[in-house]
């Protein structure tokens, strides 16, 4: 667990602290979400909901999170994608956001760390494996492809 919260650490500082200086931030930011990404799959199906009741956990401002993402990763920005993987004759186009998705990953971690300095580690973990399974764990590959994308266009 505490590889899981220096990782949720390390991801959350790009939403929350501008200009970070890190040499190679794009390398980096692959290895943490590969990192989180594997936290997920060892936990998956093995976490039991806590059955307290906790009160709910703050709001965590979604477009100051987007805009400190941006001054840390000015590339990251609209990328194009399939709507339907699997129709094969005429695919309909779409358009995502990396820096939504990256926002969308911290805002959720940002829970995730709340949740275990306020609520239980099992309440805590049963939120993660949630939001990873429901939300987070696309938003994290399309990161990852867009990320290969920008590399391979340079």
């Amino acid at each position: 667990m505490n590889r899981l919260t220096d990782i949720i650490e390390l991801i959350v500082q790009w939403g929350t602290t501008p200009k970070l200086t890190i040499e190679n931030k794009e390398l980096v930011l692959k290895q943490t979400l590969i990192s989180l990404y594997q936290e997920y799959l060892a936990i998956v199906g093995n976490t039991p909901e806590d059955e307290k009741e906790y009160p709910e956990a703050p709001e965590f401002n979604f477009e100051k999170i987007s805009n400190t993402i941006r001054s840390n990763f000015p590339k990251l920005g609209f990328y194009q994608m399939i709507l339907d993987p699997f129709e094969m004759t005429k695919p309909d186009n779409g358009l995502g956001d990396a820096n939504d998705d990256l926002s969308d990953i911290i805002k959720d971690l940002m829970e995730v760390r709340w949740r275990f300095e306020n609520t239980s580690d099992k309440d805590a973990l049963w939120y993660f494996e949630f939001i990873m399974r429901n939300h987070s764990e696309r938003h994290i590959v399309n990161i990852l492809k867009t990320l290969k994308d920008l590399e391979e266009q340079s």
